[in-house]
């Protein structure tokens, strides 16, 4: 069975719990869906030594490097912003004409995959999952999530919404104790995420349109 192999440079420590399960299974939903059923993916993730951190284009440039013999590198970055363009501009569009003008050997398949706001949006997409991990029976009401996608894209600071929910779920608990709590669940939350309750969210569908883009670039797809 061939292989998609496919480098992840992230922004934290969390990311890296999350987003190699999503991209991996992204990866391969789409593969099925082209008819490669023969194929799987791995996500291998790629971090960086303070010494290589020389701002955001060269750090991109560095991963590209790492991820060399790979065939594409996803970049990752939270847009903090309603609107993913910024960050794009700001954030991954020099790093990837970096990566694109240098002559050395790099991995020159770049996809970016940017949340509207942060990371914990698409955690909160899925709240039967997110209620199920915590172990709560309160209400996603009661919790202040919303059921319905989509909506998750609209809350201004989803990583403080993610900590209240833990908070009144656990509300017996220590502060340590939650704290604890939340960075355990980001790793199951991208292993069980419902890729169809992703795909009510704008910037997944366009994560996906841009790594179909790029398997078809590498004729791994028709």
């Amino acid at each position: 069975m061939s292989e998609v192999i496919l480098g992840l440079y992230a922004e934290g420590s969390t990311d890296y719990d999350f987003l190699p399960s999503v991209i991996r299974r992204t990866t391969e939903q789409v593969l099925v869906q082209h008819d490669r059923n023969e194929m799987d993916a791995t996500v291998l993730v790629i971090q960086l030594t303070k010494s290589q951190e020389e701002g955001r284009a060269e750090s991109i440039f560095q991963a590209a490097r790492d991820a060399y013999g790979y065939h594409a590198l996803v970049v990752h970055s939270d847009a903090d912003d309603p609107r993913p363009d910024k960050a794009k501009v700001e954030r991954i569009e020099p790093g990837f004409k970096r990566v694109q003008e240098t002559k050395e050997e790099v991995c020159k398949n770049l996809v970016p995959i940017i949340p509207v706001q942060a990371i914990e949006a698409w955690i909160l997409a899925d709240y039967e999952l997110l209620l199920a991990e915590i172990g709560t029976k309160m209400k996603a009401d009661e919790l202040g999530i919303p059921t319905k996608a989509g909506q998750v894209e609209s809350i201004s600071k989803p990583k403080r919404r993610l900590e209240d929910t833990v908070r009144k779920a656990y509300a017996s608990r220590s502060k340590r104790q939650r704290k604890a709590d939340i960075d355990f669940l980001y790793e199951p939350m991208g292993e069980k995420i419902r890729l169809e309750r992703l795909k009510e969210l704008s910037s997944y569908l366009q994560f996906v349109d841009d790594l179909t883009a790029t398997l078809r670039t590498l004729n791994l797809i028709k």
